[in-house]
């Protein structure tokens, strides 16, 4: 598998799921871990989030890369890492948890960046877990009026 670079001052639409597809989120206590460690590696990285969400067997963010790209590589990483290590511990299990490193999609333009925030932001109701992005507890975004003017 060829990674695509990330580069600075550009948007990226960066994904990972579960080996096999399975669920990699089980529990409110998982996702609630997982957004922990987001948080924290956000800071740590000084990582600019647009939007994030969590699903039942993957995740989505929309990261606007400012001028040390390598900090999302970091952030990644250690996010990864550290949510493996939960899971076995938690699932008693051994082995890899997420599918590969993880996608990054570069966004070509305005209109590029708003289909894929709708994208993140419906990902929930498309999948029927939810009836609107509302509802679904396990997303978060930056920016209030972002999300309004792209809600479905």
């Amino acid at each position: 598998m060829t990674f695509t670079k990330i580069h600075s001052n550009r948007a990226y639409h960066i994904i990972n799921r579960g080996v096999s597809k399975r669920k990699i989120f089980k529990t409110d206590a998982d996702y609630k871990y997982f957004i922990f460690r987001i948080a924290y590696y956000k800071l740590k990285h000084k990582i600019d989030i647009e939007i994030f969400c969590i699903m039942p067997n993957h995740f989505h963010f929309l990261f606007n890369v400012g001028n040390k790209p390598k900090n999302v590589g970091l952030f990644m990483q250690q996010l990864q890492l550290t949510y493996a290590r939960y899971f076995n511990r938690e699932y008693n299990h051994s082995g890899h948890v997420f599918e590969s490193t993880y996608k990054r999609i570069p966004i070509k333009n305005e209109p590029h960046y708003k289909y894929i925030f709708k994208y993140i932001l419906n990902n929930p109701v498309e999948a029927g877990l939810v009836k609107t992005p509302e509802e679904w507890p396990y997303t978060e975004f930056a920016n209030q009026r972002t999300f309004l003017e792209n809600r479905l």
